[in-house]
């Protein structure tokens, strides 16, 4: 006898061997019709299965076609645009692009900045070295420039020792152009433009071996910027090469931007320079604390040190508005140390006043890096103020510790002999080689806020994956940055980041303000962490209210929570603010499909198991979503009772047994960590062992 039948009878009639005999034969049919259903179902499940490999076969050929007629297409273009040595855009493509952002700017009310870029003192290197020396360092500059924007950038080789970069603005960064300026105006025009810069300058300046020689070449950088020096890519050039122009009058190795009167631009930076210089002594600098949340607890475990400028004449600067020039004048150094000793000194005091113990993070900068009495510095520091060293993180970014590996390996280690922990800001934008990173004695690796902004875009999102299993792999915990939606720490908390930063829990604070924080032991909801415990819950999402109706009177015993949804839309607004186990969509409705529904939903809710309910379903979309893994399992309307709360049972276990799968993978994680951390300390002792034991 059927399984199904017996079960049912067994439920509705009692055993099945206390039946009377009248009733086998209509139980026979009964059972005949279920063992033919089943038959019947599998028939049809390998005909599509069939169907499907077919399908499959002849999209493959279909695609191999199109890829060589692309190839050959792409070929054509790629030898009248693109410079033949370096492969970067050329001169003739670089004016298309530039007339294409201007008029795209114009449309959107976005802003464009354009550099052009000259290598200092190449034609000694090129006359002293030969031309095949000079070739081979224009292309690792080229590849240094592209790893320093983003891919929606352009990059380009003017020819000679002259390149040109073309930044463009997102959508999400535009504003109005007529808006007034506030703070740093060139900051304003492109997010981060002098941090870029900076950037550009420090990868040129990298040493490179050519020639059994060590190059160390430098350049100089001017930029213009659109609507504020031209509305024409001709005039943006002109204005651009005028202010590289003046970068190299100004000693090299250094950017400039395009103004009608540069000297009014360098009084105000002697102006700012010099109230710079003042800021120590007049006590203008605070403190903002940014608070790090385990996802295993949700508790503040760390504390972000972040420092402003409380200017009396211009109001608070943020740092990326004198920063890079407190690193060119120097002033960083004790800028620097200011911060370290007063966030020291505010750690141990919240440990003393009951607060808690937390770690403290700062960002340490290049010149600070430099300075040889760096060691004795953090050292007397952690003396003065009492603070457990294991409570002082020190932040590093990936271009400070790749300028000089074997340098910086030294003074990594000779930091974690003092017992205080380590850390890569920034990570994925720089260009860490993963060889020299599991050498570095790093804890913690800190997920660029960059890659966490746009982590619902399949890149970014396989980016941030592949940090989160490499650093655990390496025994590192992760930090994400600039958190600020639940449906990024979702992402993050699915694939086992350790900690996240951001607005979503908190932005950065004053003291008090911080210090209430703690005291009020604030956490994220529980829902947003590893493992919580909940009640089973189900979203229901159909556009017609009778259907709603009548599911929740069919499931309203299966002990769970039901939420219900109109629409495709409003199920992701249920999600984006309620944990659900189980979704069951119909799939013709209006504004979105149940298939793009539940396909937006796998992208950020994964660990969702996801079924269509429908009458009136295209066979084939339901096959690809099946085979795309977006549904787990598709359902007919009008529906059996029974079999819809047996597919919904099951469709619970199926997840209990996924969240206790991840459940047993974290620990097993944990335990890798640890493992992982304890290999790298004798790993990272073996070496000093060595240098110490010389005679």
């Amino acid at each position: 006898m059927h399984n199904l039948l017996r079960r049912q009878i067994n439920r509705f009639m009692g055993s099945v061997e206390a039946l009377p005999a009248e009733f086998d034969k209509l139980f026979a049919a009964i059972d005949a019709t279920y063992k033919q259903a089943d038959i019947d179902r599998e028939m049809t499940e390998r005909s599509l299965d069939i169907a499907s490999q077919e399908m499959l076969a002849q999209n493959s050929k279909l695609a191999e076609e199109l890829k060589v007629r692309k190839s050959a297409e792409s070929k054509l273009i790629y030898l009248t645009n693109y410079d033949d040595l370096t492969g970067l855009v050329n001169r003739n493509l670089l004016n298309d692009r530039l007339e294409h952002a201007l008029a795209s700017a114009a449309r959107h009310t976005h802003r464009v900045v354009l550099l052009t870029l000259g290598l200092d003192h190449f034609k000694v290197i090129n006359d002293s070295l030969g031309p095949g020396v000079g070739n081979e360092l224009l292309k690792i500059i080229a590849e240094r420039l592209s790893i320093c924007v983003r891919g929606s950038d352009t990059v380009a080789r003017l020819g000679g020792d002259e390149f040109a970069l073309i930044l463009t603005e997102q959508s999400e960064e535009g504003s109005n152009i007529d808006a007034p300026l506030v703070g740093n105006s060139n900051d304003f025009f492109y997010p981060h433009l002098t941090e870029i810069l900076q950037r550009i300058l420090i990868a040129v300046s990298r040493i490179i071996l050519l020639a059994d020689q060590e190059l160390q070449v430098t350049c100089s950088i001017g930029v213009s910027q659109y609507p504020k020096d031209g509305d024409n890519a001709d005039l943006l050039l002109m204005n651009a090469n005028a202010a590289l122009s003046s970068a190299k009058q100004l000693g090299r190795n250094n950017y400039q931007f395009y103004t009608s009167d540069l000297s009014t631009r360098l009084s105000e930076k002697l102006t700012m320079q010099g109230r710079l210089r003042l800021a120590l002594e007049r006590e203008e600098f605070i403190l903002h604390y940014q608070p790090q949340v385990d996802l295993r607890t949700g508790r503040v475990v760390g504390l972000e040190a972040l420092v402003r400028w409380n200017q009396p004449e211009i109001g608070m600067i943020p740092p990326g508005s004198f920063i890079s020039l407190a690193e060119e004048t120097g002033l960083i150094i004790p800028i620097g140390a200011w911060v370290i000793r007063t966030a020291c000194i505010q750690c141990k005091a919240w440990q003393d006043e009951g607060c808690g113990t937390y770690r403290i993070a700062v960002n340490l900068s290049v010149r600070q890096f430099g300075q040889p009495d760096l060691l004795t510095f953090i050292a007397e520091v952690l003396a003065e103020t009492g603070l457990a060293p294991e409570c002082l993180e020190i932040e590093l970014t990936e271009s400070l510790v790749m300028t000089d590996v074997e340098r910086s390996i030294d003074i990594l280690r000779g930091l974690k002999a003092l017992g205080v922990q380590l850390s890569i800001d920034d990570f994925g934008t720089g260009y860490s080689s993963l060889s020299y990173l599991k050498r570095f004695p790093i804890d913690v690796l800190k997920i660029d806020q960059t890659f966490v902004r746009d982590i619902e875009k399949s890149d970014d999102a396989a980016i941030v994956k592949a940090i989160i299993s490499m650093a655990h792999s390496l025994g590192m915990h992760v930090i994400a940055e600039g958190v600020e939606t639940e449906a990024q720490c979702e992402f993050l908390r699915f694939h086992l980041c350790d900690e996240i930063q951001g607005y979503l829990f908190s932005k950065g604070l004053p003291k008090d303000e911080i210090e209430l924080l703690l005291r009020e032991k604030r956490q994220l909801p529980d829902r947003l962490l590893h493992f919580s415990s909940h009640v089973r819950t189900l979203l229901l999402v159909d556009d017609d209210e009778s259907i709603l109706a009548a599911l929740r009177r069919v499931l309203r015993n299966e002990q769970c929570i039901i939420l219900t949804a109109s629409s495709g839309q409003a199920g992701l607004d249920i999600l984006a603010g309620q944990k659900v186990d189980v979704i069951i969509s119909d799939h013709r409705m209006p504004g979105m499909t149940g298939v793009e529904f539940l396909y937006k939903v796998t992208q950020k809710y994964p660990e969702t198991i996801r079924l269509i309910l429908s009458g009136n379903a295209d066979l084939q979309s339901m096959i690809n979503a099946i085979n795309e893994g977006t549904i787990y399992r598709f359902m007919n309307k009008p529906w059996d009772d029974f079999q819809l709360r047996w597919h919904l049972s099951e469709a619970f276990r199926h997840k209990e047994l996924l969240d206790e799968n991840r459940r047993l993978n974290l620990e097993i994680q944990t335990s890798n960590l640890a493992i992982a951390k304890e290999n790298r300390k004798v790993i990272d002792a073996v070496p000093v062992k060595t240098q110490t034991s010389r005679p």
